[in-house]
């Protein structure tokens, strides 16, 4: 037995752009795209609040010891797996959008927690409910977005996250570099303030002018939610609307309301149900697939980069301030990423996914050389390896896997198959932020690095025999590319084939 992992170009089975006219974005999807790609900031600057770690230590508020340091890189992380298979499910039985709203409402309250505490384990508790808010995030936007739109844009729908996160990330740089730590941290709460007022005035439908009091009291239980969801909830004229909203108020939205309703059922809202699905081999060998390939990227070391970013170039001897060398890191990331985010849908996943990797792993090769040789005059090597290296990260690696969370998980097993991976992802990246600063004592920065490299260089070939490439194809396609069929056959999966499209497709 196999299965179909290579896709052939054609056009999409029912695609609304393609349906109704629309070959570009409107600035009502626009503004959808960019208020629940802002609650990436979380993630992101819990990332990047890791580079006032070292000005900690040198505080009188608190005694922090290099387990501390350890703990505090890495409490958040164990955080995100454990309630990450809980939000599947709570997002189910409440929505996404509405789970992500709630979620958002105390974030600011965190970070000021964290700034003002008293106590060392008042900031662990602050460090820790981040964490929370943060398995919120990743396990709910980047399968929202996928659902919300079409093949054409959806590179850019799952990389937009990224954007704005890396944004984030870069400002923590900005702030652990200008401010004291405590300031910083308070200053982290801004972004979180408005945020979840934003995502409560994103509208599900239109039902004509609002009075204000009544379009907040509308707004607390509406969209944007998915039509997937809505469709599993029964809530079908719902879905219809919610189409509507994104594309056009008159836009036929038939062909992909049926399309939706092909490959959703009720039964998919019991997590019961989705486990049984998940036991199903066109459902699981995505789901591990995608695993392999979060691992793969965590034991690359992209976790020590980002988030022990100050202590590396202290430890490398770069002579330049480690503080203003991490800001040069978030450039380097923001700017990639966007580059990512616009050619994605143009170039395709699985090039820039395989071109990154090779620069990372080649970027951590050079660096462990040179730092295990201890080669002098060098310093300058190790910086510019890690810029590297976050320019590969922010093509590919940083956003790509997400993205393919969105679109190659199947429709019944999306939320349960994101929190899964979302729990083996930082899972392991909970363990290797842990074991860093050991690993360096035990082994030294140089082979830590080599061993980095080796992992990042494994995918290239894993991504070039088992990941599809999902530019131009539809929700519906990519649940077809991993049905099994008879090897000796000889026969393509008929997912693929024009003769399998229906007529009005064929007509496009």
């Amino acid at each position: 037995m196999c299965w179909n992992t290579s896709v052939r170009q054609r056009i999409p089975i029912t695609s609304p752009e393609d349906i109704n006219g629309n070959t570009s974005l409107s600035l009502k999807q626009v503004a959808i795209m960019f208020v629940l790609s802002a609650s990436y900031l979380l993630p992101e600057m819990m990332f990047g609040w890791t580079a006032v770690v070292p000005k900690l230590e040198d505080t009188s508020k608190f005694k922090v010891t290099k387990d501390d340091v350890s703990w505090l890189v890495s409490l958040p992380f164990i955080m995100i797996p454990i309630f990450s298979l809980l939000t599947g499910a709570l997002a189910e039985h409440m929505g996404p959008r509405r789970l992500l709203t709630i979620a958002m409402f105390p974030v600011a309250g965190f970070w000021l927690m964290q700034a003002f505490a008293p106590y060392l384990w008042i900031l662990y508790l602050g460090r820790a409910l981040i964490g929370i808010g943060a398995a919120v995030v990743l396990t709910i936007v980047n399968p929202l977005l996928a659902e919300l739109y079409p093949g054409r844009f959806r590179g850019l729908a799952g990389t937009f996250p990224k954007i704005v996160g890396c944004a984030g990330m870069l400002l923590s740089y900005l702030l652990a570099y200008c401010l004291s730590w405590d300031l910083a941290t308070a200053v982290s709460a801004a972004p979180f303030l408005p945020l979840p007022f934003m995502l409560l005035l994103v509208p599900e439908s239109y039902t004509g002018d609002f009075i204000v009091i009544e379009y907040i009291k509308h707004t607390i239980t509406t969209y944007p939610q998915s039509p997937y969801w809505l469709v599993r909830k029964k809530r079908v004229d719902e879905a219809e609307k919610s189409l509507k909203l994104l594309f056009r108020r008159d836009a036929d939205v038939d062909e992909e309301l049926k399309a939706i309703r092909n490959t959703t059922t009720p039964e998919q809202c019991e997590v019961k149900n989705q486990v049984r699905e998940l036991l199903k081999k066109q459902n699981a060998i995505p789901l591990v697939l995608l695993s392999l390939l979060f691992l793969l990227r965590e034991f690359g070391g992209r976790g020590p980069v980002l988030n022990y970013t100050v202590y590396m170039f202290r430890k490398a001897g770069v002579q330049l301030d480690a503080f203003f060398c991490a800001v040069l890191v978030g450039v380097a990331r923001l700017a990639s990423t966007c580059i990512s985010a616009c050619m994605l849908d143009l170039v395709g996943r699985k090039t820039f996914l395989l071109a990154a990797a090779l620069m990372c792993a080649v970027s951590e090769g050079v660096a462990g050389i040179f730092l295990f040789l201890e080669v002098e005059k060098a310093t300058w090597v190790p910086l510019a390896s890690v810029i590297v290296f976050v320019i590969g990260y922010g093509l590919g690696l940083g956003s790509i896997p997400g993205v393919y969370v969105g679109e190659l998980l199947p429709t019944p097993v999306r939320s349960l198959g994101s929190a899964i991976i979302i729990f083996i992802c930082y899972l392991a990246h909970f363990a290797v932020n842990l074991v860093f600063l050991k690993m360096t004592s035990f082994l030294g920065l140089g082979l830590t690095l080599l061993v980095f490299g080796g992992a990042n260089l494994a995918i290239v070939p894993f991504v070039l025999l088992c990941i599809p490439e999902t530019k131009d194809r539809t929700l519906q396609d990519m649940e077809r590319a991993f049905v099994l069929r008879e090897a000796q056959e000889g026969q393509a999966n008929s997912a693929f084939e024009m003769d399998a499209m229906p007529s009005k497709a064929k007509e496009h």
